[in-house]
């Protein structure tokens, strides 16, 4: 019988890696699945199973909760960033508004399961604790480039707009007030109208600030 050779130290080495990053990426995209289909914190057994690796290699990557939360992070990232982007092709600063609205009910209503599954986590994550303060930030930088690039927005209507078209008041519609999706963007869209319609007139957007 031919003996097998031994693998170079390297090569074993990177093979280890290798399987251990295909690993983590099947963990990273059961995780996701099973949020998504409404397991708000999804056991690591659980996460196993649709991984179809051993509870043990879970454990395993478990162990590195921020490193596994960072790549959570990341994933959805990819997904959800280019959803964000906007036509803000129309200087109608009303219409701008319309489009923000529509925009974030769509993403909104498939961000929710992800962003409740993280706030029961983020308390002791710092990397879920930056992504929220994250995502805060971006939804004022969208609404400032969209209706109020050149600052002429009366900043208390401004406020107001921001209260009412961010994610906490999307929550509140679908989860506290129990509405489906289509008329929770209808009240959405109708308070940001109310609240544009009843501040000064700001008049349009100016072609060259945020066009």
């Amino acid at each position: 019988m031919t003996a097998t050779a031994p693998q170079p130290a390297g090569l074993s080495t990177d093979g280890r890696k290798r399987r251990r990053a295909a690993s983590r990426a099947r963990i990273v995209t059961a995780l996701l699945e099973l949020v998504r289909s409404g397991v708000v914190s999804p056991s690591a057994h659980a996460v196993a199973e649709r991984a179809e690796v051993s509870p043990r290699t879970v454990f395993r990557c478990f162990q590195d909760m921020e490193s596994l939360n960072r790549e959570i992070i990341h994933a959805l990232h990819r997904e959800f960033l280019p959803r964000a982007q906007l036509d803000l092709s129309t200087p109608d600063r009303r219409e701008r508004l319309r489009r923000v609205v529509g925009n974030r009910a769509s993403m909104f209503e498939d961000m929710t399961p992800f962003r409740l599954a993280a706030e029961a986590r983020r308390h002791g994550s710092p990397a879920l604790q930056g992504d929220h303060a994250f995502l805060v930030a971006m939804e004022r930088e969208r609404l400032v480039a969209a209706v109020n690039p050149d600052n002429a927005l009366d900043p208390q209507t401004f406020e107001a707009l921001s209260a009412t078209t961010c994610f906490d008041f999307w929550r509140r519609l679908r989860a506290d007030q129990g509405l489906t999706p289509e008329p929770a963007a209808g009240v959405m869209l109708a308070a940001a109208l109310a609240i544009f319609d009843a501040g000064p007139d700001a008049g349009p957007v100016p072609i060259d600030a945020g066009g």
